[in-house]
């Protein structure tokens, strides 16, 4: 049979068309979507727990665990009395485990002795004074330290991950299609969720 003067020659009549840029781009899309959704899933994780914990600051302290204990207290009436080797031998009489760093009066009346973890506080001439035992919250205190105080490389990777986020959110825009997709409810949920902040900044 002879060839048709209208197939060139070299191809083939069953061979496929190139795909169309639309397909390219969701091929991409859906690629970038999944692989960055697994890479950035822990730090998901990592600023949605700091952030609840945060937002609540005012009901508690979110990085750190006080505890309050009554000490007896052995200084005079008088600031001009105690002396920083009397209050070294407070502290390691009534705090051994603690590290002293310095102490002041806030008012004529009242003495704090601030240690590295926490302090010590009460009226001069009082029997008692109020221990405030600080320790860090396990796992939390880390994680508002890494999302309030990003530094050195810790800052980079936050830099990419906020990036990161914006292409998941592209991405994500872009891959549904049909009634569920951009053009069909979604452009509803779309509007809603950015009428929130929009809100919050005319209104709060």
């Amino acid at each position: 049979m002879a060839r048709s003067e209208s197939q060139p020659e070299g191809v083939s009549p069953k061979t496929r068309r190139a795909p169309s840029r639309w397909k390219v781009v969701r091929r991409w899309s859906l690629l970038l979507h999944r692989e960055l959704g697994f890479l950035f899933s822990g730090v998901v994780v990592l600023y949605a727990v700091s952030g609840l914990a945060v937002n609540h600051s005012g009901d508690w302290d979110p990085g750190f665990i006080v505890d309050r204990v009554i000490v007896p207290s052995q200084f005079p009436a008088t600031r001009e009395a105690v002396d920083e080797a009397a209050v070294r031998r407070f502290v390691a009489k009534t705090a051994p485990e603690a590290t002293y760093r310095t102490f002041d009066f806030p008012s004529p009346l009242r003495m704090k002795i601030f240690l590295g973890e926490g302090s010590i506080s009460g009226l001069l001439g009082g029997k008692t004074m109020v221990w405030e035992r600080v320790r860090k919250r396990p796992l939390l205190h880390g994680f508002n330290r890494l999302h309030l105080h990003p530094e050195r490389w810790w800052l980079v990777f936050s830099d990419a991950f906020c990036i990161g986020l914006l292409v998941i959110v592209v991405t994500g825009l872009i891959l549904p299609r049909g009634r569920l997709g951009l053009a069909g409810q979604g452009k509803w949920w779309v509007g809603a969720g950015v009428c929130v902040p929009l809100a919050a900044l005319m209104f709060l």
